[in-house]
């Protein structure tokens, strides 16, 4: 399923602080994204993705992106049905998703603050 854009604003605490990267190619607000060379990201692809964060806002390739990590709570895309508390873990196309469908191997990125059918969900980075 393919990247919705995110709406609504990434960071929903004040107080945060994100760090700024190169746009490896086109990153959506509320991507999760992984890292594609020196101080440059990309959006994760697959739950087996080392994710770094989730970046807070639209660039395209060769643009600076704000990337935000651990302990900051941003609002994503999810394409499915996530229960509150849950472990989230990077889906396709920079998506969060909570199933882990490599048999608990992939590193989950954080927790969900809310519940969701699907559509845009608040998430506490891990």
């Amino acid at each position: 399923m393919a990247f919705k854009a995110i709406t609504d604003d990434i960071i929903v605490q004040e107080g945060t602080f994100g760090l700024s990267f190169i746009a490896s190619g086109t990153v959506y607000g509320g991507q999760v994204v992984k890292m594609a060379g020196p101080m440059q990201v990309v959006y994760a692809e697959t739950a087996t993705d080392n994710a770094i964060g989730v970046a807070g806002d639209y660039r395209t390739k060769g643009y600076a992106v704000t990337v935000y990590g651990p302990n900051n709570i941003i609002r994503g895309h999810c394409p499915s049905a996530v229960a509150c508390g849950a472990d989230v873990f990077a889906g396709n196309n920079g998506c969060i998703q909570d199933d882990n469908a490599y048999g608990g191997t992939a590193p989950s990125i954080g927790v969900a603050l809310e519940a969701t059918a699907s559509g845009s969900i608040r998430v506490l980075l891990k």
